[in-house]
């Protein structure tokens, strides 16, 4: 898995604090505050997919048996692909009368009632999901609730994000301070949240790539894509000058 890093900064010169509301956020003393983000971008690894299943009939038991029995082909057809047990969630299962109203006598009709079954899996082998997909509709799957292609090392690179937002912000107070010929005396506070300044800032970019570990018949391969997954995460800093 390959995962990419872009690094944006910006940074905003203060002048000495003139409103009492924003004493906790800045001192009442020389010195800018500055911003630092990144992005950590990444390919999803595995796939959480949940489909279902909706039967109506007049007949309760019909209705449900035929909800049980494309339940339980999709079941097999999920254990086919080598998915384990754990990564399988078919428990859940809702009964609802359907009713229909009638434009000329003015009244609710009964239709049935409707069963409902819910699938939800782990796909870790992604290149499967159009052939999964596929495969599950044929037999019988009429809905399709959410497909989310995740990574499951986000937190890892959430925390990565973060420390090179933090460095970010200490390159761009570094460099603001040279622009404007002053000197860094050191480091007031700093944030993960944005501080209580309005001011607008001044925003440079830089970007940095490194790589990190990280059918039937009807069924076409190439026409699912899943994309990118951007991971970011800010720092706010205020630093005294001089």
């Amino acid at each position: 898995m390959k995962t990419h890093i872009l690094l944006l900064s910006s940074a905003i010169a203060l002048s000495t604090l003139s409103l009492d509301a924003q004493a906790n956020s800045t001192p009442n003393a020389p010195h800018i505050y500055v911003k630092g983000e990144a992005t950590v971008t990444t390919m999803p690894d595995y796939v959480q997919l949940s489909v279902g299943i909706i039967e109506i009939d007049k007949d309760l038991i019909d209705a449900k048996n035929k909800a049980d029995k494309t339940m339980a082909k999709a079941i097999k057809l999920v254990k086919e692909l080598g998915i384990k047990d754990g990564n399988i969630n078919a428990g859940h299962i809702s009964i609802n009368r359907e009713s229909q109203y009638n434009r000329s006598s003015g009244e609710q009709e009964f239709k049935g009632f409707r069963v409902s079954r819910t699938l939800s899996v782990k796909l870790s082998q992604i290149e499967k999901y159009p052939q999964l997909l596929q495969n599950l509709v044929n037999n019988g799957i009429n809905q399709i609730n959410q497909t989310q292609f995740l990574a499951s090392n986000y937190e890892e690179l959430h925390k990565q994000a973060q420390k090179l937002a933090i460095q970010d912000a200490r390159k761009a107070a570094k460099e603001l301070s040279a622009d404007y010929g002053v000197e860094l005396k050191g480091l007031y506070t700093a944030s993960l949240s944005p501080m209580n300044v309005p001011a607008q800032p001044y925003a440079r970019s830089e970007k940095t790539m490194m790589v990190a570990d990280s059918a039937p018949g009807n069924f076409v391969p190439d026409a699912y894509h899943a994309g990118e997954i951007k991971v970011t995460a800010s720092s706010y800093a205020v630093y005294f000058i001089d």
